[in-house]
């Protein structure tokens, strides 16, 4: 048979992960192909749904096929069971995965060196496995390297309330030097989860854990304020697929601005450095990547200012999604919806809702197919 370049890609994912969550697959438009080829490959033998249906598994005849091209990965010691921690913070990861695979982000499965190359996401895992172990124990889901930014990537639900701040942020500061050589890439926190209320929810909460401040261990709601670098908020859904796809972009703040607006749009607003410009004098943040304390700051910012009005952007998902209820109430701000006129005037094609990989055929020699 011939295998083309998602069949392959799924394959390798699956025997990365060993347990490749299904949700996803069947939830986020641009993975709707991907979810018809892992049925396909599950008739052929090759991949198997799990009995409780929540992911998917390479079969023996799946490792050996990928053995043939060399690629040796290890199957799971024993089945997982449903509710395991290790089975749940599997499927996380796999869900931000996903999520950036739909965004045109390429999943590195194996060398941290592969985070030189951009767009990419490295889970964390990839880190613990062989001999050196260089997470020393910490739970964030991956490292990202896309738009010039380097991200860690933490999944935030009420099971995962916290994490070793330091030593975690420190995880991201030793791998400067991957990212650039120079050692100037920014470097930026992203909290993903199930939705953005759901990850805005835990981040604010008003009670503290009783691990809060042991061994190092710091909640979120008590970290968020103070990190000292920003913090984007992500939600594994489709509206997340295209912030991604947006923010893997170069100066999408000043392309969408422009797009919008035209010749309205300045670029500069003295008073208010934190913002993206102003247009007819008012202060203008384009929030597409839900850096949500910058939005904060510039409103607060606005208000002492006494500016008139304040001109958010973001995407409708966005907006729906949490926007609407985190504006503050004493600040007169105008939403604006991201539309797909603009991000096609923005950016082309590159931030449409496709196929995260092209279907073509893989080469062939010798009877095998070589990437």
């Amino acid at each position: 048979m011939l295998y083309d370049r998602r069949d392959f890609g799924l394959l390798r994912l699956a025997g990365a992960y060993q347990w490749l969550p299904l949700a996803p697959l069947r939830a986020l438009s641009p993975l709707k192909q991907l979810f018809h080829e892992a049925q396909l490959l599950v008739s052929l033998g090759l991949l198997a749904f799990s009995r409780s249906g929540e992911y998917l598994t390479l079969t023996p005849e799946g490792y050996r096929l990928l053995s043939s091209f060399d690629l040796h990965y290890q199957p799971p010691s024993k089945r997982p069971y449903s509710q395991s921690p290790a089975l749940r913070r599997r499927l996380e990861v796999g869900a931000i995965l996903l999520t950036c695979l739909g965004a045109g982000i390429e999943p590195a499965l194996d060398k941290v060196e592969r985070l030189k190359r951009q767009p990419v996401f490295l889970p964390a895992f990839a880190l613990r496995a062989g001999d050196g172990n260089l997470m020393n124990a910490a739970g964030c889901a991956g490292f990202g390297h896309w738009g010039g930014a380097a991200y860690m990537v933490q999944y935030v639900c009420e099971e995962h309330s916290g994490f070793f701040m330091n030593n975690e942020l420190a995880h991201l500061h030793n791998l400067a030097s991957v990212f650039s050589e120079r050692l100037d890439t920014p470097q930026v926190i992203l909290f993903a989860g199930d939705s953005y209320r759901a990850v805005y929810e835990v981040l604010t909460q008003k009670t503290r854990s009783d691990r809060n401040g042991k061994k190092g261990f710091v909640d979120y709601s008590q970290a968020y304020p103070q990190l000292g670098i920003p913090a984007c908020l992500l939600s594994c859904d489709d509206t997340g697929v295209l912030q991604l796809s947006i923010m893997r972009q170069a100066s999408y703040h000043a392309r969408i601005a422009q797009a919008a607006f035209g010749a309205r749009w300045k670029a500069e607003d003295g008073r208010l450095p934190e913002a993206d410009g102003q247009v007819d004098g008012n202060p203008l943040v384009i929030a597409v990547d839900m850096d949500l304390r910058r939005l904060d700051r510039v409103c607060r910012d606005a208000r002492q200012q006494n500016r008139k009005e304040i001109l958010v952007a973001a995407l409708e998902g966005q907006m729906s999604g949490l926007l609407l209820d985190f504006f503050p109430k004493d600040a007169s701000i105008r939403p604006l919806r991201v539309n797909s006129k603009v991000l096609s005037v923005a950016f082309g094609g590159e931030c449409a809702l496709g196929d995260p990989w092209p279907d073509a055929p893989l080469q062939m020699k010798g009877g095998l197919a070589h990437v």
